[in-house]
């Protein structure tokens, strides 16, 4: 297992994507599958800095990986407001615009996603990635619900 904390500054992120790649690719993933995670881990992070943090640069955030057998699992806690989970939604493909892909993107390249209602100290994110590729998150949309 792995765990790291970092404060909410956008430059961290690069760690954050380094470390998620290398444990990854050690994991037995591809190049290409282990920079697809690790883009995924750091919109989730990305995210939490701009939503629930609004942005502010002194707060902190965790992120733990954990290996089992067949797969990787990603848990990254803030200590934030809680998130509506059923707010979390990716923008449509078709409205051309930047930026809003985050979300889409953490449910293309991760196999499930949930919140863990049950933390008390802000949120508690969980990001799955299977060894061998069941599937993207099931996704109407509407939330970042695992299968």
């Amino acid at each position: 297992m792995t765990r790291i904390v970092l404060g909410s500054e956008p430059r961290l992120l690069n760690v954050l994507r380094a470390v998620v790649k290398f444990r990854a690719q050690e994991a037995g993933f591809s190049q290409s599958d282990s920079e697809y995670v690790a883009l995924a881990v750091d919109e989730a992070a990305a995210n939490i800095i701009r939503h629930t943090y609004r942005g502010c640069n002194d707060r902190h955030m965790a992120l733990e990986i954990r290996r089992l057998p067949d797969r990787l699992e990603f848990i990254l806690e803030d200590w934030g407001p809680k998130v509506c989970e059923d707010k979390i939604r990716p923008r449509p493909l078709d409205e051309l615009r930047p930026g809003g892909l985050g979300t889409f993107f953490i449910y293309s390249f991760m196999d499930e996603c949930s919140y863990d209602q049950d933390y008390k100290n802000g949120n508690r994110l969980k990001l799955v990635k299977f060894l061998s590729r069941k599937g993207a998150c099931a996704n109407d949309g509407s939330s970042a619900k695992a299968r």
